[in-house]
């Protein structure tokens, strides 16, 4: 025997007849369709989220190419200040190597005149020289024939000299046997 259990349920009504078979379809068409539905949801956000975080990666991408493009547009201004710093100083150089060349130009023709008036002052050095060397060689000979022509000169008047000395005393050995004194002296007038 078997015990006789009641529920403490409300009695179960009685059962109907089973649902038609177009219900039962229904039913599995609507619960493929509710699990194809939840698939291409799950689809749908996964989709969404690969596609958020490509839009992530996008946006970081192209702040890092913003940052690149500013950075790029720095450099590139530095670069055409350094060129133009580089331009100007080779401008100034090609000034200051004209400038220079000049000078050099004339530096070069005042080298020249001075060597050429350096030679044209040697030559008329070694003119003035040979004719200083001339004139002291032509002066010493000079002077030579007027020592020689004054030593002539002076042993003839020496010779007429001590002639006439000698016929000077001649004549007063001849005049007056005595010798001679000195000549009066005149007296002091009144």
């Amino acid at each position: 025997m078997e015990p006789d259990y009641e529920s403490p349920l409300a009695p179960e009504p009685p059962m109907a007849a089973p649902a038609p078979l177009w219900v039962w379809i229904l039913v599995v068409a609507l619960g493929g369709l509710t699990v194809y539905s939840g698939y291409t949801a799950l689809s749908a956000r996964q989709l969404y989220l690969e596609g958020e975080t490509a839009r992530l990666d996008l946006s970081q991408q192209r702040d890092r190419l913003k940052a690149n493009v500013a950075d790029l547009t720095r450099q590139v201004e530095q670069a055409n200040n350094s060129r133009d710093e580089v331009e100007g100083a080779l401008k100034q150089s090609r000034a200051n190597t004209e400038a220079a060349t000049a000078q050099i130009g004339d530096l070069q023709k005042q080298v020249g005149d001075l060597q050429q008036k350096t030679g044209d002052l040697e030559r008329a050095r070694d003119a003035a020289v040979a004719g200083a060397a001339a004139t002291e060689a032509s002066a010493k000979e000079a002077a030579q024939r007027e020592v020689a022509t004054l030593k002539t000169q002076l042993a003839a008047t020496q010779k007429k000299l001590n002639q006439a000395l000698a016929d000077l005393k001649r004549e007063r050995e001849q005049v007056s046997p005595a010798p001679v004194g000195p000549p009066p002296t005149e007296a002091p007038g009144p």
